[in-house]
């Protein structure tokens, strides 16, 4: 049970860390003069980081690689700290995010083993609304070189295991990461047509590098993180911006969704004697579809109840699906590297969305609330789309094994 702890504790600096700066990121842009897609950048560095190197450096697991990246770690967290520009504050956070690659390690899918990362999900918009309130988000970066040696202590007590991938095919699955998410995240100064464009081709080197997989669970939990990780990023940006709320009220709202999910979480693994996986699938999309939906509505004057309730109703259904995702063919446990990578995708597709969608509504001359809001409502459609697409993908792979006995060639009669 120990070694599992240990291993959850580099995850649980992972959510941390993206919960906390998420929060922020309102009074960073303020205090840096961020544009939207700078702002997206800060999170997007340091999640295209992790999701691009842990693949290859976990073929490389040693202990001198686990203090390397716990020095790199820390190396980013004080670059973030005295960061005095958006440029330099996205480096750091790229730093953080490679160092965190050399420490993260396959967490099981126990209960004392998602203990310490549920109660991260929980905690981290809290300790990013106090630090908000007051302005610290410098604070939060010196407090995150502590936090490196902690997560490589966790490292060091892990079992080591190396992953299964191929360096050549790493490196290919890095540059496609890599492609992808700077065609989405800076697609607002080009047309859709050139915003697909390059999504197709970057999407294409991801299937060189067969990143995806011919597994249902693997695209379930990858479409998940990335819609939870796009929420948890523009959901401070709509309460601060759009409804002049306070950092410690907007990170109280975030739980909405983070505390929603981890009880979601909890009620369907307690319930999974009870409920078959593919009800509970079931019923986690209901609520996400109907989460989401009211989402795609909202503006700048939704009623709190009727935010709070889509936001609840979201939440609840990311936990309940990704516990619904261990029935799907494949891993029983979520795989690290597609985890990631749908994390840093979801949010740079959801982030390109409502970036653009936010644009073209001041440019039809809305005001910035009204803007805002919209481009969050573009946000989750896009999320929906994201969600709709993993959903028809494992449907095809589920069916192929079936048609695959049809499709034989009669045996010859005697």
């Amino acid at each position: 049970m120990i070694k599992r702890i240990a291993a959850s504790l580099p995850l649980t600096v992972v959510l941390l860390d993206v919960t906390v700066v998420a929060v922020l990121l309102p009074d960073i842009r303020l205090d840096l003069g961020s544009s939207s897609s700078g702002g997206q950048w800060v999170l997007n560095a340091y999640l295209l980081a992790l999701a691009a190197l842990f693949p290859l450096l976990s073929r490389l697991r040693s202990r001198a690689l686990t203090l390397a990246g716990a020095f790199v770690m820390a190396a980013g967290a004080i670059v973030c700290a005295s960061a005095d520009s958006t440029a330099v504050l996205v480096t750091g956070q790229a730093l953080q995010g490679a160092g965190v690659a050399a420490l993260l390690v396959p967490v099981p899918g126990s209960w004392a083993a998602l203990v310490l990362p549920g109660a991260a999900l929980v905690l981290g918009p809290l300790v990013g609304g106090v630090l908000a309130e007051q302005n610290w988000w410098h604070i939060f970066f010196w407090a995150t070189v502590p936090l490196a040696a902690l997560a490589a202590a966790g490292a060091l007590a892990a079992p080591q295991r190396p992953g299964d991938r191929e360096a050549t095919r790493a490196l290919v699955f890095a540059a496609g990461l890599a492609a992808l998410t700077i065609a989405w995240v800076q697609s607002e100064v080009w047309s859709w047509g050139w915003w697909a464009l390059l999504s197709l081709v970057g999407a294409v080197l991801l299937r060189q590098a067969r990143v995806h997989e011919a597994r249902g669970s693997t695209l379930a939990w990858a479409a998940l993180a990335g819609c939870l990780a796009t929420l948890v990023f523009l959901l401070p940006e709509y309460f601060q911006l759009a409804r002049n709320l306070s950092g410690s009220r907007s990170g109280v709202l975030v739980l909405a969704v983070t505390l929603a999910a981890v009880g979601g979480w909890t009620a369907a693994t307690l319930l999974g004697r009870l409920i078959p996986w593919s009800g509970q699938l079931l019923a986690g999309t209901v609520c996400l579809v109907g989460g989401l939906g009211v989402l795609v509505t909202i503006d700048a004057h939704t009623r709190w109840a009727v935010l709070i309730g889509a936001l609840g109703l979201t939440g609840l259904g990311l936990g309940v699906s990704a516990v619904a995702a261990r029935g799907l063919p494949g891993p029983t446990s979520a795989p690290p590297a597609a985890v990631l990578a749908g994390a840093c995708l979801g949010l740079a597709a959801g982030g390109a969305a409502f970036q653009f969608a936010q644009a073209d509504e001041r440019g039809s001359g809305a005001t910035f609330e009204e803007a805002l809001a919209a481009g969050v409502g573009w946000a989750a459609l896009c999320l929906l789309l994201l969600l709709a697409l993993a959903a028809l993908t494992i449907w095809r792979l589920e069916q192929a094994p079936r048609r695959a006995p049809s499709a034989a060639p009669p045996a010859a009669e005697s």
